[in-house]
């Protein structure tokens, strides 16, 4: 999706959940996110071969990604219902962002509101590493070249 409230993709690579953006985002953006990220989260916790039906999300955000109080109400709702989905963590990579510390504190409000596990990360490898770590299975190959093409930067 394209507009200049925020454009972002998302994908799915077995346990992994993706998603590349560059914000700032506004309530409709959300909205339409919101009903796009559902879909991919079907996939991987109704996955055969998930049986534990638990999921990573590696979130690489760009720029200013922040959010109005209205979009970040919608935000801390469907983090939590994420978690009831079997969200089991979310690696979060800011990168081309001027507002880095500010990001990480709205998003922090927003994942302990949730209580998920989560995690920020100053680079692609230490995050695909974490991940792994927890036993989350992906393929790196269709990850690298997922985030390649949706590089956000400027």
């Amino acid at each position: 999706m394209h507009n200049h409230h925020g454009e972002y993709k998302s994908a799915v690579s077995e346990q992994l959940v993706l998603f590349s953006a560059r914000g700032p985002w506004n309530d409709e953006t959300m909205r339409h996110g919101v009903v796009k990220f559902s879909k991919h989260i079907e996939a991987v916790s109704s996955n055969a071969d998930n049986p534990s039906k638990q999921w990573a999300q590696l979130s690489v955000l760009y720029g200013e990604s922040l959010m109005p109080p209205s979009t970040f109400d919608i935000f801390i709702k469907q983090t939590s219902i994420r978690k009831t989905r079997g969200l089991a963590l979310l690696a979060v990579v800011i990168k081309d962002s001027d507002v880095a510390m500010t990001i990480r504190q709205q998003l922090r409000f927003c994942y302990d509101a949730a209580n998920i596990e989560y995690a920020f990360f100053d680079d692609i490898d230490a995050a695909l590493n974490a991940i792994s770590q927890a036993e989350l299975r992906f393929d790196e190959q269709e990850v690298r070249q997922f985030l390649s093409q949706n590089d956000f930067s400027s």
